[in-house]
């Protein structure tokens, strides 16, 4: 089916300037709702707004194939972005769309929300043989997947699916993901006026230096990385700090690896914060499950053989990040987040190729045909 990139050029543009930033996502899903409602499909906002402290819940659309009985297939995508939208202003030059600088652009995720609703709305006109679908849009993805996590799966029926929100170009699909594990850890010391009787006191913020100094972080190896990534407390300098709070995360793709670093921060705290007069609360949470799919999983199949007819090289990804698709293979949804070309999220100089949205729209129109 032949693709005009102008209709779907102008869906994104649309999407991108609405505002919605992870947890106020309202006028963004209220749009969505409207289109959706006007092509006569149902879609339904569940209760994650009140589980997870939002104003918006996730969207549940369902579409019934030509046969009912079938499986559904899934399309995600998540509605917040990682910053405000407001006032954006795209630039179109040389085949590719950008803001102008003063925003984000919000391709990570309104592009693989374009993707999907310009599909729901052929689906409408062209009238072609589709498989039964199921389409659910999250909250909140950027903060921690807290949309997917109080997603209830329970009422999907689909077992398999495609998620729109890999950042690399078409072509390429994350296979294999890491666990993550967040850490918060509060060092306690005794607070004490730092000129007059320093020696009364307990410093907290030396128990945490010398506790981390040794602590590995970065690449560790090919497996792991770990980062301590932000430190706060103190009141004034001329205050012995009683509580300093450190927290990090460790990434690897060996659990047991994983289990060795935990190990390691929590005997090394304890050990440094006895020996100095202190103590430590340290607490440990999942950042995210890793998973990894199979060259033959049907799901990955029928992508790369797509791929293959847009004439891509199929390229799976062992990626560090974590998205939706993390939540969904670790709730038995075999799903493969998809690369739609959000080049340079998180920033100013975020852009995506136009072409990319034409061939990622290919894509999902040819995966949810009847025969895929």
């Amino acid at each position: 089916m032949e693709i005009n990139s102008e209709p779907i050029v102008e869906q994104f543009i649309e999407l991108a300037r609405i505002d919605g930033v992870s947890f106020k996502e309202r006028q963004i899903a209220d749009r969505i709702m409207s289109k959706v409602k006007s092509w006569n499909y149902e879609c339904i906002e569940d209760s994650a707004a009140q589980s997870i402290g939002g104003n918006t819940g996730n969207l549940i659309i369902r579409i019934p194939g030509k046969n009912t009985s079938a499986p559904p297939l899934l399309l995600a995508a998540h509605l917040d972005t990682v910053a405000s939208t407001s006032g954006l202003e795209p630039v179109i030059r040389d085949g590719i769309i950008s803001s102008d600088g003063s925003t984000i652009l919000g391709a990570d995720n309104r592009a693989g929300i374009a993707l999907i609703l310009y599909t729901l709305e052929l689906l409408t006109k062209k009238q072609f043989d589709h498989r039964p679908l199921e389409i659910v849009f999250t909250v909140a993805e950027e903060k921690g997947m807290y949309g997917a996590r109080a997603l209830d799966f329970g009422a999907l029926r689909a077992k398999e699916g495609y998620i729109l929100d890999c950042s690399r170009r078409p072509g390429a699909y994350v296979a294999t993901t890491p666990t993550a594990l967040d850490f918060n850890i509060a060092f306690l010391g005794r607070a004490s006026h730092a000129a007059v009787s320093p020696e009364k006191g307990i410093n907290a913020l030396s128990i945490a230096m010398q506790a981390l100094c040794d602590f590995p972080v970065g690449r560790i190896d090919g497996d792991t990385v770990a980062n301590i990534g932000s430190i706060k407390g103190g009141h004034a300098t001329n205050v012995v700090p009683d509580r300093i709070e450190v927290s990090g995360e460790i990434r690897s793709f060996d659990q047991t690896r994983l289990n060795e670093l935990r190990q390691l921060l929590c005997e090394k705290t304890h050990h440094v914060a006895e020996k100095m007069g202190g103590k430590i609360e340290i607490d440990f949470k999942n950042g995210f499950t890793g998973f990894k799919l199979l060259p033959q999983d049907p799901v990955v199949q029928r992508l790369e053989k797509a791929l293959r007819k847009l004439g891509y090289t199929p390229e799976p990804l062992v990626y560090y990040g974590g998205s939706d698709a993390n939540v969904f293979n670790n709730k038995h949804l075999t799903a493969v987040n998809i690369g739609i070309g959000a080049s340079n999220p998180h920033s100013h100089q975020e852009f995506i190729h136009i072409k990319d949205l034409v061939d990622g729209a290919k894509l999902v129109l040819d995966l949810v045909r009847k025969d895929a």
